[in-house]
């Protein structure tokens, strides 16, 4: 306190701004913490107390945060929060539950998406917007948050086949969403809508990202093998992941997919390398060559854990900044989002038809899964940045319908958790009845 009494008062300003920072984002880290054990506690998804949290430091409440402030770095992190999170995803697929679930996710993607770009198209049309607006919005909020989904599956301990199937849908809905909004943005100019071309760009933008992902992640694993045998930073891998991205986007195609695909390689490395090591030498045993015994694993379990504490920081940070965003000046927008969140909230229970395989519980997670988030709120904020037409007030009502989506998915994922607690109650104590007659 002395020193700051003895400096500049601009520079004492600064410094006290600089303090100002970093004790919010202590606060935001403790809030978060304390979110996920509210979570574990009570089942109301940590995302909907990060939301309000940044809706009470945003401008409409005590006024600390500013939406304006954040311009020049939301898009960085946004693309690098989805980047991250769905690479970090991949650790909690394996090959056969990816095998398994990669059709199905395919069918909900294509199902769900459609059906909402579809229902949010005619809502807003019907509310007075032209067509390629109303169309824009309905393709950008076609979207499932992997932010939302994969933190949620991971805390909800839901694993295998249905964890490979919402979490492959949330990464192929994020780059449906960034590719047929940029595909609209092109229409509008040149007045035409050409489905051919367009189909024909999403399939060499996911085939150029897979591949250029998987040999990224055969190439890792031989580096990890040969080169970091001994120490390997975490951090050189986080780097590794962005320059795949770079090459990914470089060469026309997703760097999200491509990091995706990164990720299940190195989950799945000793299993991968442990086959290989069958086919050199067609001698070894082979279940053990299935199981993964002959491999070595690129990525260890404290490396993963690492990884989760960044995802964890990201989560935190990206849930509080939309809750930032959300805007209470115009209640005809706020109408809007709101009843399209609704519209969705429902159109997702149809998605439960492709999940007859799962459990009851899974099944009602799939219903209720149905939140917007990272994607749809990135490409809302590059479309105001070029200056598309209308894009503020699709800006706007992404944001409204990220917000009410995720309140209304929270609610529902809150509903069939403690439906789930019952539905064990009731088998525990049936359990227990029978072994009380036995006895």
């Amino acid at each position: 306190m002395l020193a700051l009494k003895t400096l500049n008062p601009s520079i004492k300003r600064v410094f006290m701004e600089v303090l100002m920072i970093l004790f919010g984002i202590s606060l935001i880290l403790f809030f978060g913490a304390f979110s996920e054990f509210l979570f574990k506690k009570t089942g109301i998804p940590d995302i909907l107390f990060l939301i309000i949290l940044g809706f009470i430091l945003g401008p409409f409440v005590l006024g600390y945060a500013n939406p304006a402030s954040f311009a020049g770095i939301a898009p960085l992190f946004t693309t690098f929060a989805l980047l991250f999170l769905l690479f970090d995803g991949a650790f909690s697929i394996d090959l056969s539950s990816l095998a398994k679930g990669v059709l199905k996710s395919l069918q909900i993607t294509l199902f769900n998406f459609l059906l909402s770009m579809a229902l949010i198209t005619i809502v807003l049309v019907l509310a007075g917007f032209d067509f390629f607006t109303a169309l824009l919005a309905g393709v950008i909020l076609g979207e499932i948050s992997s932010a939302f989904v994969i933190p949620l599956l991971k805390q909800l301990n839901i694993q295998g086949k249905a964890y490979s199937v919402l979490a492959l849908e949330s990464a192929f809905t994020d780059v449906l969403c960034i590719v047929m909004a940029l595909a609209v943005v092109e229409a509008v100019k040149i007045n035409a809508f050409n489905f051919q071309v367009l189909a024909s760009n999403l399939l060499i933008l996911f085939s150029v990202a897979a591949a250029i992902g998987i040999v990224a992640g055969i190439f890792w694993i031989f580096l990890v093998q040969k080169v970091f045998k001994e120490s390997k930073h975490y951090l050189i891998t986080i780097a590794y992941l962005i320059l795949v991205f770079v090459i990914a986007e470089s060469l026309n195609g997703n760097g999200v997919i491509a990091g995706l695909c990164l990720g299940l390689v190195l989950r799945n490395s000793k299993q991968l390398t442990s086959l290989f090591s069958e086919i050199v030498n067609p001698k070894i045993d082979r279940q053990k060559a299935v199981n993964g015994d002959y491999g070595v694993a690129a990525v260890s379990q404290n490396e993963e854990f690492f990884y989760a504490q960044i995802s964890f920081f990201l989560k935190t940070f990206f849930f509080v900044y939309i809750g930032i965003l959300i805007n209470l000046s115009d209640y005809f927008i706020l109408a809007l989002g709101l009843i399209i969140a609704i519209i969705l909230m429902f159109a997702r229970r149809l998605s439960m038809i492709f999940a007859k395989d799962f459990t009851s519980f899974e099944q009602k997670i799939v219903g209720s899964v149905f939140a917007r988030g990272l994607a749809a709120a990135a490409i809302a904020q590059i479309l105001v940045i070029e200056g598309v037409p209308h894009s503020d007030q699709i800006a706007s009502i992404t944001y409204a319908v990220i917000t009410f989506s995720i309140i209304l998915s929270s609610i529902s994922i809150f509903v069939a958790k403690k439906t789930r607690s019952h539905e064990d109650e009731i088998i525990s104590r049936e359990i227990l009845a029978a072994t009380n007659n036995k006895n």
